[in-house]
């Protein structure tokens, strides 16, 4: 992939776009998109997934550790995109059903939180990208995602 450096010092317009890639595991979303897209951020809990990552990409944007952990001061400038692969055990049909309420699949509260943050810092990606997972949306019937 080309160099993201001149990017993220100075967004030329037309040749690429920054993207944050959150739950990254071994870059999947990142390969899929290649170019015009240049990573400015990965982040990833599991420190095995992130040595597969580090193996192909290098780790210059790679943060290994919680989405919880993570503040918009660690997230450089304002994405074009934010993609996010979070877990899916606790909603897909052989999970368990906890939902997003579950330990795993629980962790799209954090990153959305982080998201909101970054948009009432004027800071808001053009695109949001969800993994499309059965049961986010019908989990416990909606009530995962109502607002109250």
């Amino acid at each position: 992939m080309k160099d993201c450096e001149q990017l993220k010092s100075n967004r030329m317009a037309g040749e690429q776009f920054a993207f944050h890639e959150f739950f990254a595991g071994g870059g999947m979303a990142r390969l899929g998109l290649g170019a015009p897209w240049c990573c400015t951020l990965s982040n990833d809990i599991c420190e095995k997934k992130a040595s597969a990552y580090r193996a192909y990409f290098g780790d210059s944007e790679l943060k290994v550790l919680d989405v919880a952990g993570l503040t918009p001061n660690d997230l450089p400038g304002t994405p074009t995109l934010v993609w996010g692969s979070f877990p899916c055990q606790d909603l897909s049909l052989a999970g368990n059903g906890a939902g997003l309420g579950g330990e795993r699949s629980g962790t799209f509260r954090p990153f959305w939180k982080l998201m909101r943050s970054m948009i009432r810092l004027g800071r808001i990606p053009q695109i949001v990208v969800l993994e499309n997972v059965i049961g986010t949306l019908t989990s416990h019937n909606g009530r995962d995602f109502d607002p109250s």
